[in-house]
């Protein structure tokens, strides 16, 4: 239940993580973005099992801003926008769900941070905080050719974590390049590569560092 895939056929694992994908193909901008109009932030989400959700906001450990109320819209996709946060300022997912996540229980706030954050605090990592940036919106770009950008950037990929020991049937880098191609067939364009030793610290799908 929630998002623990324990126990599942790993079919039925991929299957829910393509839907998930599909159901934000039509929203490219998730996460936190500057507003295109005035002053603020936009909030997008995906959350298909919350109740209701509110983003947190802060300036500092000791200035908190008032919540953002967010709306549920199509394909499960929460909105909402601040006029009083600013690029530096930093904020969580505050959400109820019907789901559990394996660690609490059923119907407590659950903090989650933005999986689209391009800045996660080190110091509060388990405090779910990320920093508000300007999202590259005002970086000078060099070219304008780089083959990233011209297929659209991150959001005209996914992503395809491939833990070795698994994935091929020799358990090697050399028999994994062999089933590359059923990959590609899956719809994925990139292939992340799992650790292949033993390592401490926290879990590699919570990044403690930028993004970007």
């Amino acid at each position: 239940r929630g998002c623990c895939f324990e126990g599942m056929p790993l079919a039925s694992v991929l299957f829910a993580l393509l839907c998930a994908v599909g159901c934000v193909q039509g929203h490219l901008q998730m996460g936190a973005y500057p507003a295109k109009t005035g002053k603020g932030y936009t909030f997008h989400v995906w959350a298909p099992h919350a109740s209701s959700i509110k983003i947190e906001l802060r300036r500092g450990k000791e200035t908190p801003l008032d919540p953002v109320i967010l709306t549920k819209g199509d394909k499960d996709v929460w909105f909402g926008k601040s006029d009083a946060c600013e690029k530096g300022d930093d904020y969580r997912i505050a959400l109820e769900s019907s789901h559990n996540d394996c660690f609490n229980e059923e119907g407590a706030v659950l903090y989650r941070r933005d999986p689209y954050a391009r800045w996660a605090h080190v110091d509060d990592f388990m405090e779910a905080w990320a920093r508000l940036t300007d999202c590259g919106t005002k970086f000078p770009w060099s070219t304008k050719e780089h083959p990233w950008l011209m297929k659209g950037g991150c959001f005209g990929h996914s992503i395809y974590e491939m833990h070795i020991g698994t994935f091929s049937k020799n358990h090697s880098f050399a028999s994994a390049t062999e089933q590359l191609d059923h990959v590609a067939s899956l719809g994925f364009t990139c292939v992340e590569l799992m650790p292949v030793t033993e390592f401490g610290g926290s879990w590699g799908g919570n990044p403690p560092h930028p993004l970007f």
